[in-house]
């Protein structure tokens, strides 16, 4: 259970990185390329401390795979934060267990009962809210507010389909192979965000790349742990936990610290993503 404590510290401590970035209007892509840098040098030397030094070919191809997957999840996370909000965006990203929840029923034959069935039905209830609270204002939505419901549905789609892949990982790939893949995940990150960042020849700054070494501690940890937990929980367990505590601590955090402020719809959106993430964990329990 440790390992899922340590996953949803990482991913609050990812939000808090992020908010705190755009806040300060630091540049985007080379504070996502220094992340990269130092997740990539942290699992290498994980790695090699642990004695994980062999990768098979497909490992290493989910984890290149996964690797831009993760470009377009930190930087759809990042433009999502700056037009809807941490607590909004979190909601997005979490209710996106969906898809991983699907995934493990279709492929990998875990059948989802009564209580599985039901939160999955009230998390995209929930998102739908929010998309809905978002785009709605008097007269019609604008296209600010448009541009802000696609980033949360984008965020939805790319980050259902990282936490997918590691749930590929579990159930296909060895797991003494656990820190090679995220060396190479982070490597291939790197190596989208450097070509990105040449050809728009964005300045770097030292608060950029504080936030940037602070970030790649996190992301590392974020995955690495979510994989760990992968290995001694059904994912039908650590999803809905991860989310629905992840859901909560983001959303605190962007109403306290960041006085974001949201329609009525909005929070019942927040409210019923907790709650339809713990129904998805008790359906598992049972």
């Amino acid at each position: 259970m440790h390992f899922l404590l340590l996953k949803v510290l990482s991913s609050v401590g990812m939000g808090l990185v992020l908010k705190h970035s755009d806040a300060r209007r630091m540049p985007r892509l080379p504070m996502i390329r220094v992340n990269y840098a130092v997740a990539a040098i942290l699992a290498f030397f994980g790695a090699v401390a642990v004695g994980q030094r062999t990768v098979s070919p497909q490992t290493a191809v989910l984890g290149a795979v996964t690797g831009v997957l993760f470009v377009a999840g930190l930087l759809c996370w990042s433009r999502t934060i700056q037009a809807a909000g941490l607590a909004l965006s979190v909601v997005a990203m979490r209710t996106s267990i969906v898809l991983p929840v699907v995934a493990s029923a279709v492929i990998w034959r875990e059948r989802p009962g009564t209580f599985e069935l039901a939160g999955s039905g009230a998390a995209l209830l929930a998102l739908g809210l929010v998309l809905y609270d978002t785009v709605r204002k008097r007269g019609g939505p604008g296209r600010r507010e448009r541009g802000a419901a696609l980033w949360l549905a984008g965020l939805f789609l790319v980050d259902g389909l990282v936490v997918t892949a590691a749930q590929v990982f579990r159930q296909e790939m060895p797991q003494n192979e656990n820190l090679p893949f995220q060396a190479i995940i982070f490597v291939s990150a790197f190596v989208v965000t450097t070509v990105f960042y040449y050809l728009r020849k964005e300045r770097v700054t030292r608060p950029a790349l504080t936030a940037g070494a602070l970030l790649g501690t996190a992301n590392l940890g974020n995955y690495l742990f979510l994989v760990l937990a992968l290995t001694v929980l059904p994912g039908i367990v650590v999803y809905p936990v991860m989310a629905a505590a992840e859901v909560g601590l983001l959303a605190l955090a962007g109403g306290v610290i960041w006085r974001e402020r949201f329609g009525w719809l909005s929070w019942t959106g927040i409210g019923l993503a907790v709650a339809a993430l713990v129904v998805l964990q008790l359906g598992r329990a049972v």
